[in-house]
């Protein structure tokens, strides 16, 4: 065992950090390690046993047993820290990031998309009852957004918006609790992704923390932006990765043909029929 540990202490850098992917894994395979966001259900969070769940966790669940010589392990990560790590070159890749070459430069590389999601406006049913809201950002000048921390979901337009001084922005820590701001009256809507939203929403009414005899019920608004989302990998690693580009090329023709079979559709209707 002492002879072991010398000989990490003493090996190259790069090597340590091959051996360590390797590790737990079968002769032959990389064990490849994709950092998860933990807390965008139901698209990806961490279940009760820890491990990551959700739609994107069981697309590339799938995937994997199309790769070879690559294992996977899906690590729940909360999601600034996921893209720190990536921006540091420690990480190799996170999931779910939307393509944004401009604002997160040190994601070199995006998969082919796991899937399309949309951006809608949630707000307060007095908000939109009060004129319509339709023209986005025009009808919603004044108003308190709530966003989650490190999202850039809702668009280049909203943001532009915040930057205008034509609304105010507030960040939470996840859904849950931007949509308990809402409820409380602390903000004015939320703009997130509408399947997200959607099922944190379902999600309050079991637990009853959303009763809409007696909160002032949550309304669905205008559609702010479409992205699709992709396994970002980083461009900061300097070789530490150095299976990255072969275990890109075989994930994306892992998911083009689980796109082509149908079979990404039929993962996502478990979750949303």
């Amino acid at each position: 065992m002492l002879d072991y540990l010398r000989h990490r202490l003493t090996m190259p850098w790069w090597l340590g950090v091959l051996l360590s992917a390797t590790t737990f894994s079968a002769p032959g395979e990389t064990l490849v390690t994709l950092l998860v966001d933990e807390n965008y259900p139901p698209y990806a969070y961490r279940a009760a046993d820890g491990t990551a769940t959700g739609i994107y966790p069981d697309i590339l669940r799938a995937a994997e047993a199309q790769l070879q010589g690559y294992r996977l392990k899906l690590k729940p990560t909360r999601w600034r820290r996921a893209l720190a790590e990536v921006e540091s070159g420690r990480a190799l890749a996170v999931v779910p990031p939307a393509y944004r070459p401009q604002e997160r430069p040190f994601i070199g590389r995006y998969s082919s998309p796991l899937l399309e999601e949309r951006v809608a406006v949630f707000c307060r049913q007095s908000v939109l009852a009060k004129r319509p809201r339709q023209r986005w950002p025009e009808d919603f000048q004044g108003l308190r957004f709530g966003v989650n921390l490190g999202s850039l979901s809702a668009g280049t337009a909203f943001w532009q918006a915040k930057s205008n001084n034509m609304i105010k922005i507030e960040e939470a820590p996840g859904t849950r609790s931007n949509l308990l701001k809402m409820l409380r009256g602390r903000i004015d809507c939320f703009a997130f992704d509408r399947i997200s939203t959607l099922n944190a929403l379902a999600e309050l009414k079991r637990s009853g923390d959303y009763d809409e005899a007696r909160d002032e019920p949550i309304t669905e608004g205008p559609i702010l932006n479409k992205d699709t989302a992709h396994v970002g990998y980083t461009n900061r690693d300097q070789d530490r990765f150095p299976f990255k580009e072969d275990f890109a090329t075989q994930l994306d023709r892992a998911l083009d043909a689980m796109r082509r079979s149908g079979e990404i559709e039929r993962i996502v209707q478990r979750y949303t029929d």
